[in-house]
């Protein structure tokens, strides 16, 4: 297949390089000296983004943001019949509006939202989330898949795939991390070493993963009941926690929205059921969304 690629940064080589294992690629990037490591891989690089686009069914999109990837389209026309893959980090508004345009020019549109890091692209250790023309990942689930193997479609809105990653990557990735380097402050501004915290790591993210399965099981059921610790056990635990890294002299920032997150779904009457209980807090009554 003949595919070509738009912006060789960090994520667009990695990208390229995968995609030369697989198919025939023509690549593009606005300083072109960026393309030499993919021109000696086996890339045919391209005078311009519209010749780029030109010469592949197949375009994908590896720019900053959705402004940028619309201004460049726009100069790359005609786009009738040809398939645009674009991988920036934006909102699902950006990519139902892009969607939209594109469409409009007679082009199907993928949006994909990546889950990994360059250096995992081309590996098991990636996926990409899709949503968009569900034809359009038909047709390429062969060039799509082994640039990274757990990729997936998620529906056919096209902001779909950015809503799992604004949920996933951000939400939750994201701030876990932050929260990782809150209880290591707490435990160096204790005189702990932090290299104490690695034997627990296992114990900790494997338990996490456990609950994670259960939680999405139980949010789709609705039923909060638990035979282990209640809202009410975790609130208070967490509490006494929270106490403890204030009077550390920690910020304690994110430990912080969290004891507020239990203590709201306890006093909304959810204290005697389980944990995943909370979500039913968690969102702005639709009065105040507006304002």
């Amino acid at each position: 297949m003949d595919v070509s690629l738009l912006g060789t940064g960090l994520m667009g080589s990695s990208l390229a390089h995968a995609l030369i294992q697989h198919a025939r690629v023509t690549v593009w990037n606005r300083t072109p000296a960026r393309c030499a490591s993919l021109a000696e891989a086996g890339a045919t690089v391209a005078e311009s983004a519209r010749s780029a686009v030109q010469a592949s069914p197949v375009t994908i999109v590896s720019l900053l943001d959705y402004g940028i990837a619309r201004s460049v389209l726009e100069e790359c026309g005609p786009l009738a019949g040809k398939i645009i893959v674009n991988t920036a980090t934006g909102s699902p508004d950006e990519a139902n509006s892009l969607a939209g345009w594109i469409e409009g020019e007679g082009a199907r549109y993928l949006d994909g939202a990546i889950a990994a890091y360059p250096e995992d692209i081309g590996t098991e250790a990636s996926g990409i989330n899709y949503s968009g023309s569900e034809q359009a990942w038909e047709a390429l689930r062969g060039l799509l898949l082994p640039i990274a193997a757990q990729s997936r479609f998620v529906a056919t809105r096209p902001g779909a795939a950015n809503v799992i990653d604004a949920a996933m990557a951000g939400a939750f990735f994201n701030v876990a991390l932050g929260a990782f380097h809150e209880a290591a402050s707490y435990v160096k501004a204790e005189g702990v070493a932090v290299s104490e915290m690695r034997h627990s790591l296992h114990l900790w993210t494997g338990k996490l993963l456990e609950l994670l399965h259960e939680a999405v099981d139980t949010f789709e059921t609705g039923d909060y009941t638990t035979d282990q610790a209640t809202l009410d056990v975790y609130a208070a635990a967490a509490k006494s926690w929270h106490q403890a890294m204030l009077r550390a002299g920690q910020r304690a920032s994110l430990m912080t929205a969290n004891v507020e997150n239990l203590e709201r779904a306890c006093a909304a009457g959810y204290g005697d059921k389980g944990i995943f209980a909370q979500i039913e807090v968690l969102s702005i009554p639709s009065d105040f969304t507006h304002h």
